[in-house]
């Protein structure tokens, strides 16, 4: 229900051209907050520390490596999906066509984690929102995002060389007996169209860290989707049958068949997965123009939503997260890209 419910938030703006309107920008505002341009030479990306002046001020996602235009060959992977974006991250409420609020304001890999503590707290309790802060509990939905301000969220660092950024976040919150050290690394390859990001948790509080993560993949490469193949390592299958004019299940493969309309979305959680990393091995083509990625991750995959509208698609594996006091969890994503002038064996379908 929770990932229906999103795809509404999202959908509702993004049904329609934007009108400007009090309270909002233009999303090519965006490029007034604080970023670093990394580059290996075939890449380059815009990061967007946390910290005075950040970009993404929501409760959703994770505040540590924000990454925008990822760009190869002239292809932006990672562009704005959304015509406007409301200023105040504290209004949540609903909002005209292609106006995302602080909820959702964001493109390219962008991680969530789920609640933890959040039954543990009780009303008016504390629990924690990984990657953001400790937050007052105000309701009773462990899937609603939390309401501004952060009652703690810690000490950060952040630290960029020419071709990569780290973000460190500390939290240590005796009242609610949680605290972590935080590390994340995004990467450019050196030589290669490839990117990699990579994270170290630690829980150094006294209770145990239970949650999920996924990556919202925010991709743009093809208008309304069309042209776009998706391939897996297994025979994927729907929980929710995709709408047959827009999309086909072929064996291991997606095909979309035609440009998503706007005001409809193609969503669906993914079977057909098993038990090994291996797994987590992704392709997302636009056959079109040979412009794609490939997403793999070295952890099980615990679930999958595949979730899209007619300007971004966007695949989301969630892996699992249980870290006892003093245990460390490590994980890394890495994509590569490419395009039509590559010899795609090994990276493309």
């Amino acid at each position: 229900m929770r990932r229906a419910a999103i795809g509404l938030l999202l959908l509702a703006g993004a049904a329609a051209p934007a009108q400007s309107q009090p309270g909002t920008q233009p999303a090519s505002a965006l490029e007034n907050f604080h970023r670093v341009t990394i580059t290996n030479g075939p890449l380059t990306a815009q990061v967007y520390p946390p910290g005075p002046n950040e970009l993404y001020r929501g409760t959703r996602f994770d505040h540590a490596g924000v990454v925008f235009h990822v760009t190869y060959q002239g292809q932006d992977y990672d562009s704005y999906w959304f015509d406007r974006f409301v200023t105040d991250p504290t209004v949540t409420g609903p909002q005209p066509p292609y106006v995302q609020t602080s909820c959702c304001a964001v493109s390219g890999p962008v991680e969530e984690f789920s609640a933890v503590g959040f039954e543990d707290a009780g009303m008016g309790g504390r629990f924690l929102k990984p990657g953001i802060g400790i937050f007052k509990r105000d309701n009773d939905d462990p899937k609603r995002f939390p309401t501004l301000p952060a009652l703690n969220d810690g000490t950060r660092t952040f630290a960029a060389t020419k071709n990569s950024a780290h973000f460190t976040q500390v939290i240590d919150d005796p009242k609610s007996g949680i605290g972590y050290r935080y590390e994340k690394t995004v990467t450019l390859v050196p030589g290669k169209p490839q990117m990699t990001i990579s994270h170290v948790l630690t829980n150094t509080g006294s209770k145990t860290i239970d949650t999920e993560v996924y990556c919202h993949n925010f991709l743009t490469l093809s208008p309304g989707n069309e042209h776009l193949v998706i391939t897996a390592p297994f025979a994927i299958k729907p929980q929710t049958p995709f709408q047959p004019h827009l999309a086909r299940v072929e064996g291991k493969t997606i095909r979309y068949l035609a440009p998503v309309p706007p005001g409809e979305m193609v969503r669906s959680y993914l079977d057909g997965f098993g038990s090994s990393a291996s797994d987590y091995d992704f392709t997302v083509t636009n056959t079109k123009t040979g412009f794609g990625q490939r997403i793999r991750g070295d952890q099980p995959i615990v679930k999958i939503n595949m979730w899209s509208i007619d300007r971004t698609y966007s695949l989301e594996p969630y892996i699992a997260i249980h870290l006892k006091p003093g245990e460390t969890k490590r994980w890394t994503y890495t994509y590569d890209y490419y395009g039509p002038k590559d010899k795609k064996a090994g990276v493309s379908p």
